[in-house]
């Protein structure tokens, strides 16, 4: 037997977990894209090391054992990192190399890539929309 006056909680009970749930729901789909694009300009950083490794200027190398990189190098791996974003690219997001520098001692080429992230990230999450990442890229080195 119903009692007067409740009628219709059932009802309220279940638009409120409905929009709790569309609620999480949103926010997960959000966190995963934000987690995609940040693994995609860790791709952009690696391709971009790769690249950077690809100029090191061998012939001085060979001849005085000192690593430097060819002029071009900055215009390449930014090139290779620009190729390797493509996520980012359709969403009007922008990689940038930011530095590039060599372990000579390591053999080592590491290259820094930043993109900002906060055209992704509504406003009620809590994340610093500027994310950097430096990729590396081991160079075996002939002749010396």
């Amino acid at each position: 037997m119903r009692k007067q006056g409740e009628r219709g909680q059932t009802t309220v009970f279940f638009v409120l977990v409905l929009t709790g749930l569309l609620l999480l729901t949103a926010v997960g789909v959000e966190i995963g894209r934000i987690v995609y694009a940040r693994g995609e300009v860790g791709k952009a950083a690696d391709a971009a090391a790769l690249a950077a490794a690809s100029r090191i200027d061998v012939a001085l190398y060979q001849e005085t054992g000192e690593i430097r990189f060819l002029p071009d190098v900055y215009a390449t791996a930014q090139e290779y990192a620009s190729m390797n974003s493509a996520f980012l690219q359709r969403r009007n997001i922008g990689v940038a190399v930011t530095g590039i520098t060599v372990d000579a001692g390591r053999h080592e080429v590491y290259v820094t890539v930043s993109a900002n992230l906060s055209s992704l990230i509504p406003g009620i999450l809590a994340f610093q929309g500027e994310y950097g990442v430096t990729g590396y890229s081991e160079v075996m080195m002939n002749g010396r």
